[in-house]
């Protein structure tokens, strides 16, 4: 399974980012925050230019097309919090609900919704499980065309059992108490299929695990998914007149069938709808107890099968004439409901399918299916990691490969949300400072040679008119989705010698320390240092730095060194510098380099700064 070609952003040059590569970032767009924020809720609307962030007392509103923003206050009037640290409004949600923007925050333990029509603020709706009384992890609130869901408590000092409800719309119902143990939300979902009644709403969750105590050796916590029927309408019976009656749910597994490796700690899900709902893909990220991650896809079609097939776990009665989670367009039978709400888990596992494992923390997962020049479709996921960083993973027939890693911030920061647009093949990324907008096309991350263009294997990439460009269905361009990719596809361009903002001159006097370092493009290339031509250092693929060490400048050593990397049949020059002492040449050339001349100057540094350099650079 290959890892990530690299693209660090280093230095600001001319008011455009530059990357390891030397490409530009003037294509992205972003919008900083007038202060650093504790916690954001973000909302793009799909197909639109623009993105709200909701804040502490505050709300962003920035559009990246015309580069128009708004920060509209949100302060708290009166305090019903039994401290003043809580006397604040947290914008905890923000979403379009009956053709309005629905903004929903904390409001001092007071939780409040408003709406937003026209660039002002409105009485909204009421906000009770719409937002919670104060910073809460494990609130999720889901807009289903009229109806609401949510795991947000209802009241501040009671119901403290997390439930799942429906809030508005339809008929509010909400979870047992026995049916879930400490949940911890992670994802509410709507799924469709033929039949209007039959649609569900799924959720997914980790609780805690029943065996555990019994077996120490198994996992604390274990990872579910649910189902209920949109029409479920509750039961006949006024103790379960306002409780779901159709509730199911299963362990949610995934687990590398070739190296048995168990991932068993749901972080994010992702949904790829398609026109026929058995086609729908649920794409899981998950970690295991070293916190090393997988990404499992499911199949809407197999969950609901095995929800529909699977015997309940732990039941041996007789199954009712209606079975249990059963959707109908009338009300639950009472012999159903009773069976269910003592026995809510089937039998059955959901088992994913394995199609990326890494040691990296991922903690968000996007999915995008990319039509490409073949007409054949391909899915990219996009992973946030807890390092600020964002993998590009595409899923190939011989494998999932890592192709390129995205710096989406100036400086490193954690990645709090992030949402793809599937319709302008955009991310939006935000950060405690800032939200990014960028391009899924980073084509310009390859530079303009045949060579790195198709070994990157982008879906959205391919080598036409000498760049490195966006796939146009309409026109041929030379592209390869294929781990072995064909030596003969860039005719006579098996090599490239860079471009002249890669190769420089540096001043190093006699006897002092330095460094070369050549940034490695891809994980899947062999680095080489030439001096004057001959080989003075060799670095594997795997790794984000190639550094050759001169602890002692001396006359033999000034000269011409390059960099050369090799991936498959493709060789290229990366860099070019010429090391000139300055007692022999006061005329000497000054840096040229866009990217690189911009890291710190390291040559006359000692030993223990020098040390502390490297560990820097490489971890």
């Amino acid at each position: 399974m290959r890892e990530a070609a690299w693209v660090i952003f280093t230095c600001q040059q001319f008011g455009n980012a530059s990357d390891g590569r030397g490409t530009k970032r003037e294509w992205w767009k972003k919008f900083q925050f007038n202060s650093t924020e504790k916690h954001i809720a973000v909302y793009h609307e799909e197909g639109s230019s623009s993105v709200f962030v909701g804040a502490e007392n505050k709300l962003y509103y920035y559009n990246f097309e015309d580069s128009t923003s708004h920060v509209e206050r949100f302060d708290v009037n009166i305090s019903r919090c039994e401290t003043p640290e809580q006397a604040v409004n947290y914008l905890t949600f923000i979403g379009k609900y009956q053709g309005k923007v629905l903004v929903c925050g904390t409001n001092a333990c007071n939780p409040t919704c408003w709406n937003w029509v026209n660039g002002q603020k409105e009485s909204g709706i009421s906000a009770q499980s719409l937002a919670p009384f104060g910073l809460e992890k494990n609130s999720l609130v889901l807009i289903d065309g009229n109806d609401i869901y949510s795991t947000v408590r209802k009241y501040q000092y009671n119901g403290r059992i997390p439930r799942f409800r429906r809030v508005r719309g339809a008929t509010e119902l909400y979870t047992s108490d026995t049916v879930m143990k400490n949940p911890e939300f992670v994802k509410i979902a709507p799924i469709r299929q033929e039949e209007a009644y039959n649609d569900k709403i799924y959720f997914f969750f980790r609780e805690d695990n029943p065996d555990w105590p019994i077996n120490p050796l198994a996992p604390r916590k274990i990872s579910r998914v649910a189902q209920v029927c949109k029409g479920d309408k509750g039961g006949n019976g006024s103790f379960s007149a306002a409780k779901w009656t159709t509730l199911l749910k299963s362990m949610l597994v995934c687990v590398d069938s070739v190296t048995n490796r168990i991932f068993d700690q749901l972080q994010d899900v992702f949904i790829v709808e398609s026109d026929q709902w058995f086609q729908t893909k649920i794409y899981g990220l998950f970690l295991n107890e070293w916190r090393y991650s997988a990404v499992c896809v499911y199949s809407v079609s197999d969950i609901s099968e095995r929800f529909r097939m699977s015997p309940l776990k732990n039941y041996t009665g007789k199954t009712p004439a209606v079975k249990p989670g059963q959707c109908l367009e009338g009300k639950t039978p009472p012999e159903t409901f009773k069976v269910i709400d003592s026995y809510p888990e089937v039998a059955d596992q959901m088992n994913g399918k394995p199609i990326f494992y890494s040691k990296h923390h991922y903690q968000h997962l996007g999915v995008h299916q990319v039509q490409v020049a073949d007409n054949k479709n391909y899915s990219v996921l996009y992973l946030a990691t807890d390092k600020g960083s964002i993998h590009k993973v595409v899923d190939l027939p011989g494998g999932a490969m890592n192709i390129l890693e995205i710096q989406p911030f100036q400086s490193q920061a954690a990645i709090l949300a992030m949402i793809l647009d599937k319709s302008r093949n955009e991310l939006i990324v935000a950060s405690a400072n800032e939200v990014v907008q960028l391009p899924m096309a980073s084509c310009g991350a390859y530079k303009n040679n045949c060579g790195s263009c198709v070994l990157s294997r982008d879906p959205y990439c391919g080598w036409d008119n000498e760049k490195c460009t966006s796939i146009n269905k309409n026109k041929a361009s030379l592209q390869s989705l294929k781990h072995d990719v064909p030596r003969n596809i860039c005719l006579n361009n098996l090599t490239s010698e860079g471009d002249s903002s890669s190769s420089y001159t540096k001043n190093v006097t006699l006897h002092a320390r330095y460094f070369l370092n050549c940034f490695q493009e891809s994980h899947y290339a062999n680095y080489t240092w030439f001096h004057n031509d001959q080989p003075v250092a060799h670095c594997s693929s795997g790794h984000r730095h190639c550094l050759h060490f001169i602890n002692n400048m001396t006359a033999e050593l000034y000269g011409k060194y390059s960099c050369i990397s090799k991936e498959d049949w493709f060789r290229q020059t990366v860099i070019t510098e010429y090391l000139e002492n300055p007692s022999q040449d006061r005329g000497y050339k000054y840096a040229k380099s866009v990217g690189l001349a911009c890291m710190p100057f390291l040559s006359f540094w000692l030993g223990l700064l020098h040390m502390i350099a490297i560990v820097f650079i490489i971890q």
